[in-house]
């Protein structure tokens, strides 16, 4: 290990814990949620400008005269078949929070239109171009920019795999000493925050899976505990290794992610899901030039917007760009810089629109469709039918707040909803003990909508659950070792035992950040991680151009 910045990075991580668990309560979760507004009102246009401009420079690389260099020996060939490769680095990237926000987003964006972003559009189709603008290709150029410069300075010159060495061509010798020992820290505490947030979602939602499926509690306490268990889980396939544990876990999560898709695919219509893909495409493209510059300069409410959902997401993946990016440099030597940005850049790109097309296009159709179908019926004076699943709906007052009854119940009543309704209505227990977190169980509330037959419903939702613990276990699995690897001065392979140290303290910042304030707390610290680490980005880029400008020099020297 290393001997600054291990102890350094650890030390802060144990505080971050300490607070949380000591200083619980409303006011640390309005402190978090201060923290977080005040960040995205001030620097919100830096996270949207930094974005856009990687992407940029993702496609002048791919394009440009550095294209065909090999990130490694020229000799060299890449490790893992292009499947295993593309499996991994999708695990890794995005998994969990696909998963969670492929049913939410579009269906947040439909109900509350983003003010300003795309006049002129329907509803649905804005709401979908909205989610896929979150999900599309600026995240990936910005991991395929981490993982090229990390890639290229490991493999190409032969330097520790660690952040120090993106900014040696222009700090010199300074990246060894104090400065270097700085960077890497940084890049551990964004890594943690931002794998916290995946967790801590990823825990909402398991929990969600099983209360669906049966009937387990759903509460904080419920999701530390699966916290716990899923991070020891993770620690096996910590102690089998890259081959053995992530690379077969990720293939089969890929697999099984993939036959989910196939199955709501089926459910929805697959002449419906094609037609819904293209035109989701059409209008991302057309879109995506206005809303990579959006910063809501001229709108207070278009500025609150983007803080909400626009910062927020550049930030999570800002903080998850050094677990990311060094994750896919480990994975990817021996290919051409061309080949690199293509597979890391447009392949999970289209991949991520098919799903959101297959889940959120899904759910804002079964709703329309439903409340055409109603409308019909009446009109002809038919009795509307009940084909949608029932949920209890509690009874709220003047204020808004929930009504009790006298016995301490919440007073509710049964309703038919489609996954739409149900994201705002005040869902409650069947007991009436409690209200249900809807966020997490939508996607659960679209399955069972989507398929008539019970065992269906159960197949989908177990398959949907196993994905998230999967995606749990294989993301805090590559964030440790991507974590060790930096605690470790950039040695490729660290030892067991820090990998397991860092995989319990990403479930212990998960669990503290959760049990602190939830998703505004999960939110709050990547934001605040990642501000500045887009000062190191930015650096990053530079000096990326500066070393393939050097080693061009001098292997046209070497040639003369």
């Amino acid at each position: 290990m290393h001997p600054v910045v291990f102890p350094a990075a650890a030390a802060i991580v144990g505080v971050l814990v300490l607070v949380c668990a000591v200083f619980a309560g409303p006011e640390l979760l309005a402190a978090f949620t201060g923290l977080r507004d005040w960040i995205g009102d001030r620097f919100g246009w830096l996270y949207v400008t930094a974005m856009s401009g990687l992407l940029a420079f993702a496609l002048w690389l791919a394009t440009g005269r550095f294209a065909r260099v090999r990130l490694g020996r020229d000799d060299e060939r890449p490790e893992f078949s292009n499947l295993s490769w593309f499996a991994m680095l999708f695990s890794a990237g995005m998994g969990i929070g696909l998963l969670f926000f492929s049913v939410a987003e579009p269906i947040s964006h439909f109900q509350s239109p983003p003010p300003g972003f795309a006049d002129g559009l329907p509803e649905a189709r804005l709401s979908m171009t909205a989610t896929i603008s979150h999900w599309g290709l600026h995240p990936w150029a910005l991991y395929a920019i981490v993982g090229l410069a990390l890639a290229y300075s490991g493999f190409r010159l032969n330097m520790p795999l660690s952040f120090r060495s993106l900014l040696h061509p222009l700090l010199g010798e300074r990246v060894w000493g104090r400065t270097g020992d700085a960077i890497d820290t940084l890049a551990i505490i964004a890594t943690l925050t931002g794998v916290a947030t995946s967790l801590g979602i990823g825990a909402k939602q398991v929990n969600a899976g099983l209360t669906f499926l049966f009937g387990i509690a759903n509460g904080t306490g419920v999701q530390l505990a699966l916290i716990v268990g899923i991070t020891a889980v993770a620690t096996i396939s910590v102690v089998l290794g890259l081959d053995a544990g992530i690379r077969r876990l990720s293939e089969l999560n890929i697999g099984l992610a993939a036959g989910l898709m196939l199955m709501l695919v089926l459910g929805g219509g697959v002449v419906a899901f094609l037609g819904a893909s293209v035109e989701n495409l059409g209008a991302y493209l057309q879109v995506l030039p206005f809303s990579s510059f959006r910063t809501g300069a001229f709108s207070a409410e278009s500025r609150a917007w983007l803080n909400d959902w626009t910062v927020f997401y550049w930030a999570w993946w800002i903080s998850w760009s050094p677990f990311v990016g060094m994750f896919i440099a480990r994975v990817s030597r021996g290919r051409t810089i061309r080949e690199f940005i293509a597979g890391v850049v447009l392949v999970p790109t289209t991949v991520a629109i098919l799903w959101l097309t297959a889940f959120g296009t899904t759910t804002l159709r079964q709703h329309t469709e439903h409340h055409e179908q109603l409308a019909a019926q009446r009109a002809s004076g038919d009795t509307p039918a009940g084909d949608l699943p029932r949920y209890w709906v509690g009874t709220r007052d003047a204020e808004g707040e929930l009504v009790r009854r006298a016995d301490g119940s919440l007073e509710r009543r049964e309703q038919s909803l489609t996954a739409v309704e149900y994201l705002t209505a005040p869902i409650v227990s069947a007991d009436g003990q409690r209200a249900t977190d809807t966020l997490p169980t939508v996607l659960f509330v679209l399955i069972a909508t989507t398929f008539q037959s019970t065992a269906m419903v159960n197949l989908a939702a177990g398959v949907a659950t196993l994905c998230i613990v999967l995606f749990f276990v294989t993301s805090s699995d590559s964030a440790s070792m991507v974590i060790d690897i930096i605690a470790s001065g950039g040695n490729p392979n660290p030892p067991v035992g820090t990998r397991l140290f860092w995989a319990l303290t990403e479930g212990a910042v998960a669990a503290a950040l959760l049990f602190a304030g939830g998703l505004r707390a999960l939110q709050a610290a990547s934001i605040t991680a990642a501000l500045p680490f887009v000062v190191i980005l930015i650096l990053t880029c530079w000096g990326l151009v500066v070393a393939l400008q050097k080693n061009e020099r001098q292997r046209v020297s070497d040639r003369a």
